[in-house]
């Protein structure tokens, strides 16, 4: 008896737009990822709403602020805190 559980079964585009964003987001398992992928790559419709959801997370991580590192937030607290201790003001502990 051959066992095709393993074989990547062909989804329909409802099913490949709702897994979209979970695979984007790298949530999907294994099989349901290689659904998508399989699916994206033969169907047109499909493949447009993947370039667009992928550009919409490009422009979200390029307008996302870059986070200072933690050496650079300690430096910034030490100048706010002396900055403050030079106008009279002490910091709470």
């Amino acid at each position: 008896m051959i066992d095709d559980f393993d074989e990547p079964r062909d989804i329909d585009c409802l099913t490949a737009v709702r897994r979209l964003w979970d695979h984007l987001d790298g949530t999907l398992d294994a099989p349901a990822a290689d659904e998508v992928e399989r699916h994206l790559r033969t169907c047109e419709a499909c493949s447009s709403h993947y370039a667009f959801a992928r550009l919409v997370l490009e422009a979200i991580a390029d307008a996302a602020p870059a986070r200072p590192a933690a050496q650079e937030l300690d430096a910034l607290r030490t100048r706010v805190l002396d900055a403050l201790a030079v106008e009279g003001f002490r910091a709470r502990r």
